[in-house]
């Protein structure tokens, strides 16, 4: 019979004991964005699949409005408790900040990175009413109809691209700003707003059934949904955006919490059933380590924030 010792470090060592440590029965995802976009069907995949490994009921809580400034303000002053998380993506944690340093929140002071989750390919697409098939000419309507041309905003990233092409261009195109992915998607496709950057699954019927038109990749290589489209920077731009999303806690989490976190995410990112639900959401699965994503954050929003004078 093994001391009453042995038994014990068994015991701890065991998943379901780790997952008996984690205080919290229920833990909220926080997400930035409406129901039925990609972030949100992201994180209702990372809710499924930690909530079995660490043993605990996750929900999803979508809170959208301001380009998701809303939902991130609202992790960040929720208990650091490890019973709420956020799912936050690039455009909420570095474009949003570079372009506007009055947000009620700060990416690095106010959050402890868990990981990055998964990529998400991006495409500029048109509404099939507008005589446009590129980069090129869409630049040159633009300029011939200064003013009509408009590009529905529902995160900051897509708005720091599309200003970043303006003013490169310099073309006036006119934003009109969405609390999120899934309403800026329904006019694009009614036509009643000309121009969208989303990710390149949530598009792809629409694209088959002609009600839009994709002009461009806007990530620094292709798609795999599109490879026929070249990138932006293939058109003769330096532009580019990736759209990605990582999971965090609000900073003052305990570290035994974060450390059980990133334990778990990198199970769920090994896992052949979580990819497979990433990848049939058109996501990208990205396994790396997770003291990878704090310099990564760091990185990225000095970058956005070297740039951001000219989009403003």
């Amino acid at each position: 019979m093994l001391p009453a010792l042995a038994w014990g470090a068994l015991l701890l060592a065991s998943p379901f004991a780790a997952a008996q440590l984690f205080p919290a029965r229920v833990v909220r995802i926080i997400v930035a964005f409406p129901a039925g976009g990609q972030s949100d069907l992201i994180a209702r995949a990372v809710a499924k699949s930690l909530g079995g490994i660490l043993g605990v009921t996750m929900v999803v809580e979508n809170r959208s409005g301001a380009s998701g400034a809303i939902g991130v303000d609202v992790a960040a002053h929720a208990p650091a408790d490890g019973s709420a998380l956020l799912l936050g993506s690039g455009s909420n944690l570095t474009t949003a900040p570079a372009l506007d340093s009055n947000l009620p929140y700060d990416p690095i002071r106010d959050f402890t990175p868990i990981g990055r989750v998964a990529r998400l390919p991006l495409v500029l697409v048109v509404q099939a009413g507008l005589p446009v098939t590129n980069v090129t000419q869409l630049v040159a309507y633009a300029r011939q109809n200064p003013g009509a041309v408009t590009y529905a905003s529902g995160a900051a990233g897509i708005q720091f691209l599309m200003e970043s092409l303006k003013s490169s261009a310099g073309v006036d195109i006119l934003q009109v700003p969405y609390s999120g992915t899934p309403p800026a998607l329904r006019d694009v496709v009614a036509g009643r707003v000309d121009v969208l950057v989303v990710d390149a699954p949530a598009i792809a019927p629409y694209v088959t059934i002609g009600a839009v038109r994709v002009i461009a990749n806007a990530g620094q290589t292709r798609s795999r949904l599109f490879p026929d489209s070249p990138t932006i920077i293939e058109q003769g731009s330096d532009i580019s955006y990736e759209s990605w999303q990582g999971l965090l806690a609000p900073r003052g989490t305990p570290r035994e919490l974060i450390a059980q976190l990133q334990s778990a995410l990198q199970k769920a990112l090994r896992s052949n059933d979580f990819r497979k639900d990433l990848e049939r959401l058109g996501a990208e699965p990205i396994d790396e380590p997770p003291a990878a994503f704090e310099p990564f954050l760091r990185n990225e929003l000095e970058k956005y924030r070297r740039v951001a004078g000219r989009v403003k």
